[in-house]
């Protein structure tokens, strides 16, 4: 068999039960483990899968899977001042607070000074328009 590129070997128990119709149900530390393995850069999912007696569609699904439930980061948000609209009283903007633009969107004025990163001014923006 071609090296898939993966080395440590399960040690434990892989399939807790077979059922009448040969069914066998995984256990979960050793599906835990097979998609950390399988996660890993410059492996062969097939070959890992047929390495331990999965079928390589079944491994794929498992990977999904944890894909789904791992909690989500939470995104990084720009530090932003808001003002009311011009008519009414602004508050003082300093002078290291100069914006390159100002962006009116839901009642609200975001000033974005030069080099913002773009995808946390669309998370400020996606949560203003909420």
């Amino acid at each position: 068999m071609q090296n898939c590129g993966h080395t440590p070997d399960w040690t434990g128990p892989s399939v807790e039960r077979v059922m009448r119709n040969g069914k066998r149900i995984f256990s979960t530390t050793f599906k835990v483990w097979l998609v950390r393995q399988a996660s890993e850069p410059e492996v062969s999912v097939a070959g890992l899968a047929l390495k331990h007696g999965v079928n390589a569609n079944q491994l794929r699904r498992w990977m999904r899977l944890q894909h789904l439930h791992a909690t989500p980061r939470l995104p990084a948000v720009l530090p932003v001042t808001v003002s009311e609209l011009p008519g009414r009283s602004e508050p003082q903007c300093s002078a290291s607070a100069v914006a390159a633009i100002e962006i009116e969107l839901a009642g609200a004025v975001v000033r974005v000074p030069d080099g913002v990163d773009e995808r946390q001014l669309r998370t400020v923006l996606q949560a203003l328009r909420r």
